[in-house]
């Protein structure tokens, strides 16, 4: 590949709304960063305010399930059930569905993609896992996210805090220091469907 190719970024959120995810987006305001956010039904239902926010300030908003169920262990229709349940309680909110899905605990396999597919929604997985999901230490995130870094870096962070992994504090402090590395590094920020369009062109380009 060319070494000159820039260097590119998408920051992806999973897990809320929640209380942490306003944080969060006060922090990708400040620093003008686009993201993505992959957000649970049951939790849309609770928070849809955040989800406002969320459409408001122009960020991508992806489907998560309902239930945040691993899909591998459901049947075509309980996989339909659990995005479509999702689908409709965002499009009450900001007007559409999403088109982009990510699978509780990474968990997929060729007969959920195949269904997944066929609803015309993308799966969207990532090439980085800050391992916030377990980490306590701020830091030990960072470093987590710095030293994995790739050209094209796609990074899962968690902003719900209701499947038993705690708090969110840690990513909430740690998220300034990992962007303020990316930009001093040059690091071009995304949206999921903006990194696949540009993941896209490198390809032609390379």
């Amino acid at each position: 590949m060319n070494q000159n190719l820039p260097k590119y970024v998408a920051l992806t959120f999973d897990d809320g709304p929640s209380a942490y995810t306003v944080s969060i987006l006060d922090i990708l305001k400040r620093y003008n960063i686009p993201a993505t956010f992959f957000v649970v039904g049951s939790e849309v239902k609770k928070f849809p305010d955040i989800i406002q926010k969320i459409h408001r300030e122009k960020h991508i908003i992806g489907n998560h399930t309902w239930n945040h169920s691993d899909i591998t262990t459901l049947s075509k229709n309980e996989l339909w059930k659990e995005i479509n349940s999702t689908n409709i309680q965002i499009k009450k909110i900001i007007g559409h569905s999403p088109n982009l899905f990510r699978p509780p605990y990474s968990s997929i396999n060729d007969e959920n993609i195949d269904a997944i597919k066929k609803l015309g929604m993308t799966s969207v997985l990532w090439n980085i896992d800050s391992t916030d999901w377990h980490e306590k230490s701020p830091l030990n995130i960072q470093k987590n996210v710095i030293s994995r870094l790739q050209k094209n870096s796609l990074i899962v962070m968690h902003d719900g805090d209701q499947y038993g992994s705690g708090p969110r504090d840690q990513i909430v402090t740690s998220l300034p220091k990992i962007i303020k590395y990316l930009l001093e590094n040059d690091y071009r920020f995304l949206t999921v469907p903006e990194f696949h369009q540009f993941a896209y062109k490198i390809e032609k380009w390379s």
